[in-house]
């Protein structure tokens, strides 16, 4: 198998279909798990919010955007992103600040805002706005029985071509914020060397931001400014061959736009992002490379179709390499480097953002390698993916081929549901050509209590999770079996989930992460080419035409290190500790215990009995846990009572109450 993908890489041969399978699934009436949070909710409501009206701050968006309460109402602004956020009025009459403390609200905070008057009062966050206030992260409360139209930002035309301006810094503007303020759509904006102490929003469309030397150019936030350089609602801003470092939030950052370019980019130790695109479609991210961020590296997210391309970047000592919540429809990330990070590439949903669920997003001819780095930077949500090379967490209809995916503590590559406000399954995923070694517990593991529709082909790999993948669900197969997964890896990401919550793992600091060598420049060539990025997505598909194994596949393969593993889920999910085996000892093991003793004290009674009954023998066999219980509370079981109730609630009360503890803990 090993010489037959190697020789692939060599000839570079593209072979197999990209074809989609699969479709939505949503697991509805979860019973137990519907009466621990139903249990939850009704222990921890709090009566003091009732009749509140609540508006959510959702990543880089409020919703709902307008709002209308009664004279003297008062709204409850919370926080269920991942980025820090806030509300303040427009003409600073109140703010979230008052009732926080903080302008710093992160995600699960709240702050009340009382309005005794009538009125219509437009709002922002400050972090994720623009400075006029009118265009990003902004929204409206409308109190009393006012009337209100709806105002809607004026946005320039997109310019087709660069119009031969081209605006110097600092030889002519003294910053790039001033140069970008005077510039029309489709000049240049040319940066000489220089450290730039600023942070740059750019709301005029078809700019091509351009530093003369990648490596000399940088935007330097000091850790006390937002973002270096932030695209907001502005088509077509193309940013190329310069530094973005030391941001609070995000290196560079596009929202809300249609066309975008970012090339020959390096960012580094940012607070949140390195290079990141936010409900945006038709871009490119080539030739970049990001490190030191606590979330991901490269990030694009809330899109479909995105219509988005990242080629050939290297992403480095961050939580995730990529991230991509919601994200998917012509997504393409291929031939890049994504390695020592806490994960490589971790496509996700999240109910908390719009556009659910993940779909469709193609990972082809990477190198994915030792994403194990207990020193990256990391928020609590991040952290319970340590150890992964390919972690798709609620993702549908994926393509993941043609990858070298080598030393990963945990799994090469691992597709588990993730559960929000819904249960999403991971479904529908094709998993062909793949070069996997060197992982800890298995090289391809399904995690969780059902998988549906994802396929197997043509690996090299030495264990799966279940048994037998590529047997029973090859991609080329008629059938795919229904399986289940390892519920180990679940019950090992909630107790690092609690780990992280409870401070019991230290995230290391993104201002201290390495600082990376010099990049490769800009060539001459592309320098010669100024263009807005009017349409880069269709301009750069000869790069998914030409994609196949990595062009440095060989180099990383010859360099592999660690054997095959065959511990599988008997290993706890590393790093370990004391609530690591406790979990897997008790909401792993305890099932198994709880199951072979259920099993065998029905068929001892029955043989006791002297009872030869096909029906109860089928539902104890083809119904695990169910048939049993079932059998000791409805069959008729001449065990004592004692033992029969000690029995079944002994066991299953210890795994619930765990269970129970940690969503307590987690959500």
């Amino acid at each position: 198998m090993r010489n037959n993908i190697e020789n692939a890489i060599v000839s570079s041969e593209e072979s197999g279909s990209r074809a989609r399978s699969g479709g939505l699934f949503r697991l509805i009436g979860l019973s137990a798990g519907a009466l621990i949070i139903g249990s939850m909710a009704a222990l921890c409501g709090d009566s003091s919010n009732l009749g509140y009206v609540h508006v959510d701050m959702i990543d880089n968006s409020f919703s709902p955007p307008l709002q209308r309460i009664h004279k003297g109402g008062t709204i409850v602004f919370k926080n269920i992103g991942r980025n820090p956020h806030n509300a303040v009025a427009v003409d600073d009459a109140w703010s979230t600040e008052n009732d926080f403390g903080s302008l710093n609200m992160m995600g699960g905070d709240k702050a009340s805002v009382t309005y005794p008057e009538e009125g219509v009062f437009p709002y922002y966050c400050t972090f994720h706005a623009t400075p006029d206030q009118r265009v990003g992260m902004v929204g409206t409360i409308v109190v009393g029985n006012v009337e209100y139209t709806p105002q809607t930002a004026e946005k320039a035309e997109p310019a087709s071509e660069w119009t031969g301006v081209t605006r110097k810094v600092p030889s002519q503007y003294p910053t790039i914020q001033t140069a970008v303020d005077a510039a029309d759509p489709g000049d240049m904006v040319l940066i000489a060397p220089g450290i730039y102490r600023e942070e740059v929003v750019i709301t005029t469309p078809s700019l091509i931001i351009r530093g003369e030397d990648r490596n000399k150019v940088i935007v330097d936030g000091e850790h006390v400014r937002g973002n270096a350089v932030t695209v907001v609602g502005a088509d077509g801003v193309a940013i190329e061959n310069m530094t973005a470092r030391n941001a609070v939030l995000n290196g560079f950052f596009w929202t809300s736009v249609n066309g975008y370019r970012g090339s020959h980019l390096t960012a580094y130790n940012n607070g949140d992002y390195g290079i990141y695109a936010f409900d945006s479609q038709n871009g490119v991210i080539k030739h970049s490379y990001a490190s030191g961020s606590p979330d991901s590296s490269f990030y694009i997210g809330q899109c479909y179709p995105c219509k988005a391309i990242i080629h050939d970047i290297v992403a480095e000592y961050s939580a995730l390499g990529y991230s991509g919540t919601n994200a998917g429809g012509e997504l393409y990330l291929i031939n890049s480097i994504w390695k020592n990070n806490i994960v490589g590439l971790a496509p996700n949903t999240l109910d908390s953002e719009l556009l659910p669920p993940q779909r469709e997003a193609t990972i082809w001819g990477n190198i994915v390698l030792n994403n194990n780095n207990i020193e990256a930077p990391f928020v609590a949500l991040t952290w319970p993916s340590f150890g992964n090379g390919i972690l798709v967490a609620g993702g549908l209809r994926n393509h993941i081929e043609k990858n070298v995916i080598i030393n990963h503590p945990n799994n090469g590559i691992v597709m588990l549901p993730n559960l929000q406000e819904n249960f999403w399954l991971s479904h529908g995923t094709i998993v062909k050509d793949n070069y996997i070694a060197g992982s800890g517990r298995t090289d391809i593991s399904l995690s969780g209590p059902i998988s549906m529709g994802n396929c197997f082909s043509g690996n090299s790999f030495s264990t799966t999770i279940p048994f037998g993948l590529e047997q029973l669900s090859g991609c080329d197969s008629a059938i795919r079996y229904m399986m289940g997964g390892d519920m180990s890896m679940m019950m090992g990401a909630m107790a690092m989930m609690m780990d992280a919550k409870m401070g019991n793992f230290q995230s290391g600091d993104y201002k201290t992460q390495p600082i990376p060598g010099a990049q490769p420049e800009m060539p001459e060539e592309m320098k010669a080419k100024i263009e807005p990025a009017l349409s880069p997505f269709e301009d750069h598909s000869y790069l998914i035409a030409e994609a196949g194994f990595h062009p440095e596949a060989q180099k990383y393969l010859a360099e592999a290190k660690g054997g095959p593993s065959y511990v599988g889920s008997v290993q706890t999910v590393v790093p370990g500790g004391f609530l690591a085996i406790i979990y897997h000892i008790f909401a792993y093991l305890l099932p198994f215990v709880v199951y072979a003793s259920w099993t065998f004290m029905a068929f001892l009674d029955m043989h006791q009995r002297k009872e030869n009954n096909l029906g109860w023998t089928a539902g104890i066999i083809l119904v695990p846990f169910l048939g049993s219980l079932a059998y000791h509370l409805k069959g008729g079981s001449t065990l004592p009572g004692w033992l029969r109730k000690s029995m079944l609630i002994s066991g299953g009360g210890v795994f619930l109450l765990v269970v129970l503890i940690a969503v307590a803990l987690v959500l």
